[in-house]
């Protein structure tokens, strides 16, 4: 366990703890005996409604955020708080919620002067259990901002936070292992799996408003996600909904045993409020979502999403399960919200029922573009290739948005509910597996 700190609160801004520990330990390693080590080791207590700091070492230690009072002290290993030093036990069984929540709070309180966090909230090879929401994030006091959350692993499978809560329903600001409620910005989550123990729940809540507070800036590397999931991924906010913005996903990895209740990313959980569309800019990277069913990506609200590269599988065999890639619905939208670039990609649809796109983006400013990509894995099926309708066309008001499939590998048919501006639909280069191109396109 991490020793307790004391001493007086810092004058003013001063430079990351993460900084001054490194120098420390330096330092450390020129000192003979355990004793002249541990002076070189920074401790922190909390006294009364704030934190108690002292600096060793020149530098002063960052200013902390009394809103996040931590039951254990910031680990001693530079720039990381270790959930194992606030009691973590990481086997599978026993809960470890109270030590990650302490922990959690402890990052939370390693703001500097500039408002930005100096520790990450690291879980080193363990299975951690969680029963209780919020644990990795709670929904607070709106007010306090929260500036370059990490959480960390030390990879997929080897850090493993399963989490066990009895999902209550209804409340979208419940059964959220995060609650993201307009103060987050730059959350990075990198090296580690995530799993639902049972449907119902949800990964993060994103709750974003203009004027009450916005979240933006969110990237996830070689993140794992497990289980049967309600939602991974949720972005809301009211009639001034704004950001919820930049996310990117660089070789993530849905298992194949996932299946999604509503969907692995869900914006614009509100379609009524027109303002989600300023909800933008999704970038996938070499990743492999081969779950077992359900929806992947709504955009009920728009859209400006890029995907570059990897593998998806839609595992289900049962066609009476449906599942979708790209559900893309009808509405009204804004300028500049309805775009889809989709380059390099391999989809498996392994019955004939599965979709990898449902459109409903109308011709204002629509333009999707699938380049090099193939979903004819299974075209040689009789029961899936030749009966397959991958892709449907639903404009809103019936009116085509600019679509270019390009030197694309395609099985079954497409279908278009279109009645105005069909000739945007267009097939450049592409091998139509199941049926000639005359026959490829059904117009309903």
């Amino acid at each position: 366990m991490s020793k307790k700190l004391s001493g007086d609160a810092p004058g003013g801004d001063s430079a990351p703890s993460s900084r001054s520990r490194r120098k420390l330990i330096g330092a450390a390693g020129m000192i003979a005996g355990a004793g002249a080590a541990a002076a070189a080791t920074t401790a922190a207590s909390i006294g009364g409604s704030a934190f108690q700091d002292r600096s060793i070492g020149g530098a002063p230690p960052p200013r902390r955020d009394a809103a996040f009072a931590p039951a254990a002290t910031l680990a001693a290993e530079p720039g990381r708080i270790n959930v194992k030093d606030y009691g973590a036990v990481g086997n599978g069984s026993t809960d470890d919620t109270a030590a990650i929540v302490a922990a959690r709070d402890a990052v939370l309180a390693s703001a500097n002067g500039n408002g930005w966090l100096t520790h990450h909230l690291y879980f080193p090879a363990g299975i951690y259990r969680v029963t209780k929401a919020d644990a990795l994030l709670p929904k607070g006091d709106i007010k306090k901002k929260i500036n370059g959350y990490v959480i960390e692993g030390q990879g997929k499978r080897s850090s493993e936070i399963v989490f066990d809560a009895v999902a209550g329903g209804g409340d979208r600001f419940a059964d959220n292992l995060l609650t993201a409620h307009g103060r987050l910005r730059q959350l990075r989550v990198r090296e580690i799996t995530f799993r639902a123990s049972r449907p119902g729940l949800n990964w993060i809540y994103c709750w974003s408003s203009l004027a009450q507070g916005t979240n933006q800036d969110f990237a996830f590397d070689d993140v794992e996600w497990r289980g049967p999931w309600n939602r991974v991924i949720g972005l809301d906010g009211p009639g001034d909904s704004n950001l919820n913005s930049e996310w990117s996903f660089n070789r993530c990895h849905l298992a194949n045993d996932v299946v999604l209740g509503d969907a692995f990313l869900h914006s614009g959980m509100t379609p009524t409020v027109s303002q989600q569309d300023q909800f933008l800019n999704f970038w996938f990277r070499d990743c492999k979502f081969e779950y077992r069913s359900g929806t992947l990506l709504r955009f009920a609200r728009g859209g400006y999403v890029n995907v570059y590269g990897g593998s998806w599988i839609q595992c289900n065999e049962d066609v009476d399960t449906p599942s979708v890639f790209f559900d893309l619905p009808p509405g009204p939208h804004n300028n500049t919200v309805k775009t889809l670039i989709v380059i390099g990609v391999r989809f498996e649809l392994r019955h004939a029922k599965s979709k990898l796109m449902d459109c409903g983006w109308d011709a204002a400013n629509g333009n999707i573009s699938f380049i090099a990509c193939t979903d004819a894995a299974r075209s040689f099926q009789s029961h899936i290739g030749p009966v397959s309708v991958p892709v449907t066309y639903r404009p809103f008001n019936g009116d085509m948005p600019y679509v270019k499939w390009q030197s694309c590998q395609l099985m079954g048919r497409h279908e278009s509910y279109a009645t105005a501006n069909r000739s945007r639909l267009v097939f450049e280069q592409c091998h139509t597996l199941n049926y000639t191109m005359d026959k490829f396109l059904v117009q309903k």
